[in-house]
């Protein structure tokens, strides 16, 4: 009877310990310098073949690395000091792993990515209603939306009893189209001077590689936005657990 006991007792460990697990979920650790939040589902399908989801969301708020950034933009009349962003992505990917040790080792993951922007973006314009010239923030606030394909090289190890993984991602790229819409309404409403003068701003917008058209009115302001959308990932660290 002992015997049987101890038996019953030791089975559910066997199982725990032979069992091959299909399922991890992961985070990436070094998103979340940029304050970005991003995990991911992988489902073994073969030695070879997985497929995963990843959720991605930053919580709107400052840029980061605002400084960085602001070196790149030569456009004086975007306030980088008062842009607010948020965002939030879906990628599916089939990985190719090369080994054949059950999903691990080097692997190629051609992927697709869903992305939305949502961000404030202010706009300086001279205003001389008071009779002198000043800087003044007009704050434009929408979303921008696209649609990607791309491919991505990484390698995945276990780490402890095939259960704790890490999972490198060292470089991809992606590569889709993308839309935008950015509106500012005004109170009180702008004088037939202030919309010329907004107008021109909107007009000379340096946009470049996207199409950008504005149309300001005394009440609202709004600007469309269309073009290429070129994305990268890479040098991304995920610790996951396997189940």
């Amino acid at each position: 009877m002992k015997k049987i006991l101890l038996l019953l007792l030791l089975i559910p460990g066997l199982i725990w310990a032979q069992k091959s697990p299909k399922n991890s979920i992961k985070v990436n650790l070094s998103s979340l310098v940029l304050r970005n939040y991003n995990f991911t589902y992988e489902r073994s399908l073969s030695k070879h073949l997985s497929f995963s989801l990843g959720f991605r969301s930053m919580p709107y708020g400052d840029v980061p690395m605002e400084g960085f950034i602001s070196d790149q933009i030569n456009d004086q009349s975007i306030n980088l000091s008062r842009l607010k962003l948020g965002n939030f992505a879906i990628t599916p990917e089939i990985r190719y792993y090369f080994s054949s040790k059950g999903n691990q080792g080097f692997y190629a993951a051609p992927y697709a990515r869903y992305l939305v922007y949502d961000l404030t973006a202010p706009i300086t314009v001279e205003d001389k209603t008071s009779g002198q010239f000043m800087q003044v923030d007009r704050d434009f606030k929408g979303k921008i939306t696209s649609m990607n394909g791309g491919l991505m090289f990484g390698v995945q190890y276990p780490l402890w009893k095939n259960r704790l993984v890490v999972d490198f991602w060292i470089v991809g790229a992606h590569f889709g189209t993308s839309k935008g819409i950015l509106t500012a309404e005004f109170q009180p409403s702008l004088n037939a001077d202030d919309q010329a003068i907004l107008q021109r701003e909107v007009d000379n917008l340096d946009t470049a590689p996207f199409k950008s058209v504005g149309k300001v009115t005394a009440n609202s302001a709004q600007i469309n936005t269309e073009g290429p959308w070129l994305g990268l990932r890479g040098l991304g660290l995920n610790l996951g657990f396997k189940f």
